[in-house]
């Protein structure tokens, strides 16, 4: 009886661990790494556009080349975002979401030509002349369309030295009797003897 219930409440505890990663997916709330893989592909769609609106297509090419894995990697990343925000349509969403990318890069270029290839070889110039850095670091100097598509996943932690993320009173941990077993799930406290 013991050794079930004691299964029955792990598994009640990694559900909840689960529920709650996917509960953040599905909220549609991006990580780190999502965010900058949506970034890059914003970047990457104006700079396609720039080179076929402005006559660019070397400086593109040279940007697709000098990044070519990072920007490879960064695809497959918004490929796995999408699929995890919805694993049924999410090569769908991703296919979207690229296409909304180009039409809205495409849309700016046709409502002022001249200002949006001005800003795009200010984006080539930043991308390709001097030392190279990463595709992330590059992309997070960018300001993009899409910079608030997806709200970024909230994360809490405390450390030692962060003394106000803890709450402001702390109730006193109650006492059990001595061979009583507790364990402490979320926001609910299961107790059983020993």
């Amino acid at each position: 009886m013991r050794k079930s219930l004691k299964t029955g409440v792990a598994a009640l505890m990694l559900t909840c661990m689960a529920g709650n990663a996917w509960a953040a997916g599905a909220a549609g709330c991006a990580r780190p790494a999502d965010l900058t893989a949506i970034k890059a592909a914003a970047v990457q769609q104006k700079l396609m556009v720039a080179a076929l609106s402005c006559d660019a297509i070397q400086l593109y090419n040279s940007f697709v080349t000098s990044y070519q894995k990072e920007l490879q990697a960064s695809d497959r990343s918004l490929q796995n975002f999408f699929r995890r925000l919805n694993g049924r349509t999410g090569t769908e969403d991703y296919h979207a979401f690229k296409t909304r990318l180009a039409n809205g890069s495409s849309m700016q270029s046709i409502g002022n030509i001249t200002d949006y290839c001005s800003s795009a070889k200010q984006v080539f110039a930043q991308a390709l002349d001097g030392p190279k850095a990463t595709l992330a670091v590059f992309v997070s100097g960018q300001t993009t369309s899409a910079d608030n598509t997806f709200a970024p996943c909230q994360f809490r932690t405390a450390d030692a030295d962060d003394s106000d993320s803890l709450p402001p009173d702390i109730a006193p941990l109650p006492h059990f009797k001595p061979g009583t077993i507790v364990m402490w799930v979320r926001t609910a406290t299961v107790v059983w003897p020993k």
